[in-house]
């Protein structure tokens, strides 16, 4: 009897119910907790033959990275030495042109320009009048006071000279070093100095000397150039120099005793 009664209990309807409802819900929490612990399909790492797979940059992807910087990185460098070469030229257009009008308008009443080239590291007294005429703009004088500069780290020196062989003194020179950069010597020398008053440039250093009429054309320009700078490389000093002529009369003949080409 007691076996029976203990079957017929195994066997009855609401147990079977009971453990079919603690199956799904076991199921149920199983799948969320699997859902809960599964691990995203972009971070999800795939195992093969005992090695780990991910995504990420390839060595060639990283090369051509580097070479696309590289290629930028010397374009930069080159608009920039590209652009300073035409600050300099376009400064030291601007600094002649306006030390060639002070120089004239403060010589001019006495007709000639005797006592332009008073050096300022033997006459201090002297620096401190051009400096106060404002003759050389402010921006080129050294610390020292001495001595002026352009912007190509130079001295500037101006110089007394003659229209003629008998010492008149009736022009000067403002000598003025660029250094042996091709580019900078060529668009100098073309330049139409004319518009700042003056009338011929002489280029040289120890190895070479031209004296030239104004305007220069590029092709001569080219040509005198390459020429000075070479000639001058092999003498081992960083010219040319340039001297700028200006004449008290802006329409005079250059010196009768110099042979300026064409």
């Amino acid at each position: 009897m007691r076996n029976l009664e203990i079957k017929n209990i195994k066997s009855h309807p609401s147990l079977s119910l009971a453990k079919a409802n603690a199956s799904r819900d076991l199921q149920i929490n199983f799948n969320q907790a699997e859902d809960a612990l599964t691990i995203p399909t972009e971070s999800r790492h795939d195992y093969k033959c005992g090695f780990a797979t991910q995504s990420g940059r390839s060595m060639i992807e990283m090369l051509g990275v580097l070479a696309i910087i590289g290629v930028l990185s010397v374009g930069g460098i080159a608009g920039y030495s590209k652009a300073m070469t035409k600050y300099r030229i376009n400064k030291t257009i601007e600094q002649i042109t306006l030390i060639a009008g002070n120089v004239r308008a403060f010589f001019a009443p006495q007709h000639n320009y005797d006592g332009v080239n008073y050096g300022c590291s033997n006459d201090n007294s002297y620096c401190k009048l051009i400096r106060k005429a404002k003759l050389i703009p402010d921006e080129m004088w050294d610390d020292t006071g001495k001595s002026f500069k352009n912007v190509f780290g130079y001295e500037v020196d101006l110089i007394t000279t003659h229209r003629s062989t008998d010492g008149d003194k009736q022009a000067f020179d403002i000598k003025y070093r660029i250094g042996d950069n091709m580019e900078t010597c060529i668009e100098l020398l073309s330049y139409d100095w004319r518009v700042s008053g003056a009338q011929a440039i002489q280029i040289g250093g120890p190895g070479y000397a031209a004296n030239l009429k104004l305007p220069v054309a590029v092709d001569k320009a080219v040509e005198v150039c390459s020429e000075a700078i070479s000639k001058n490389r092999r003498m081992g000093a960083n010219l040319p120099d340039m001297f700028f002529y200006f004449d008290i009369n802006l329409n005079s003949t250059l010196w009768s005793s110099t042979t300026w080409a064409n």
